[in-house]
Formats: structure tokens, C-alpha cells, sequence
């Protein structure tokens, strides 16, 4: 068994002369642009971590609200791997020797995951993963009850755990999100599965 925490970037359509978000693309409206991940241990410690930053493809132009929470602009990426490649690299450091758990902030990452996968034809059948959802754990143990689920950032500072890197970098969320995970320690682990079935493509 190993537990991997997922958190993906993203970018969207922009009508850079209307200054506004547009939809071109239905099907695959949140196009990714970075991965972040880290394999933990049996005791919820980080053993290894990748990093894939990913050129743009769909939406060329970065969001202008992205470029600002996230640091990445489109000259950045225009020399980064496209998504087929840094998801076999993905693949690759997930291994094949044992089942494998998703931790993730919300599901909605696993959600553009698999609409970017689609997108691209590399799915040869639906897309069913187990995951836990470290921000419903979260929300639940700090009692947090002001509009909704807890922001990560928000967690991290409740849970008075170290503040070492920007927010909205993929791999320093996904490293967010393990601290939060080993903080909080479940005893039973509320494990859910994603099946694309589940998700409409528009």
C-alpha cells in the first residue's frame, strides 16, 4: 500500500482583447500545467516527490489570474514537456508494485485529471481510483464550520504547522496536504472512489 497526494495547476481560456474568461473548450475546461505529488510511508512520511511543469496546449496564453496566484507565465512552460509525456513520468514514479490511495484537497483535481486524460485519448476504460479527501478530514477535525470546506492555507495555520513555501505551487500543496494528512493521523482511514461514470465531460 502506498499513499500518494496529488495536486495539480491549472489553466483556462482568456480573451486577452475582451479581458475576460472564456469557455473553448467544454469537455476540458481546466487545462493542467503542473503536477505535484509526494509517496508517503505507512506512517504518513514523504519518501519520494516529483515535480512536472507542463507546457500548454490548449489555452497557449496563461490566465492572467493564474500567472498571478501560481508564478507561471506562458515563456515559462513553452519548454516544458506537454501532457502526454509528463503523465507517463507521472505514471512512472507511481510505480506498479502495490495498490495505491489518492490524498487530495477536494476532488477536483482528480476531476481535470481525468478531463485532461480523456481529452487526449489515453484512458482505455473508465478512470477508478480510491482516494481520501484530506480537506473534508480537515474541515472535520478543526471544526471548521464558516462557509463550507477549509481552505488549505487556512488549515495549515489552524493546525500551526509550518509555512516554508508560496500556496499554489502543486508540489508545495501536495506537501501541504501531507503535513495536514500526518497531523491529523486518522485512526480509520474514509477512503471514497472516483469513477469517471460519476463525471459529466461538459
Amino acid at each position: 500500500m502506498s499513499y500518494i497526494v496529488l495536486d495539480l495547476e491549472f489553466n483556462q481560456a482568456y480573451d486577452f482583447e475582451k479581458n475576460k474568461t472564456i469557455l473553448l473548450i467544454p469537455s476540458c475546461r481546466f487545462e493542467i500545467i503542473q503536477i505535484g505529488a509526494v509517496k508517503l510511508d505507512d506512517n504518513f512520511n514523504i519518501i519520494d516527490k516529483i515535480n512536472l511543469y507542463i507546457r500548454p496546449n490548449l489555452y497557449k496564453d496563461i490566465h492572467p489570474y493564474v500567472e498571478k496566484i501560481t508564478g507561471l507565465s506562458s515563456q515559462f512552460l513553452q519548454d516544458k514537456p506537454l501532457f502526454k509525456d509528463a503523465y507517463i513520468n507521472f505514471k512512472n514514479f507511481i510505480g506498479q508494485e502495490c495498490e495505491h490511495i489518492f490524498c487530495v484537497w477536494g476532488n477536483g483535481d482528480l476531476k481535470a485529471l481525468y478531463r485532461n486524460l480523456s481529452y487526449y485519448d489515453m484512458l482505455k476504460s473508465d478512470l477508478i481510483m480510491k482516494y481520501i479527501d484530506v480537506q473534508t478530514l480537515a474541515t472535520k477535525y478543526l471544526k471548521y464550520s464558516k462557509g463550507g470546506c477549509i481552505g488549505l492555507k487556512t488549515a495549515i495555520e489552524l493546525l500551526d504547522l509550518p509555512i516554508k513555501e508560496d500556496f499554489h505551487n502543486a508540489l508545495n500543496d501536495a506537501i501541504y496536504t501531507a503535513d495536514i494528512f500526518k497531523k491529523i493521523c486518522p485512526t480509520t482511514l474514509p477512503l471514497k472512489v472516483f469513477n469517471s461514470k460519476n463525471v459529466r465531460k461538459k
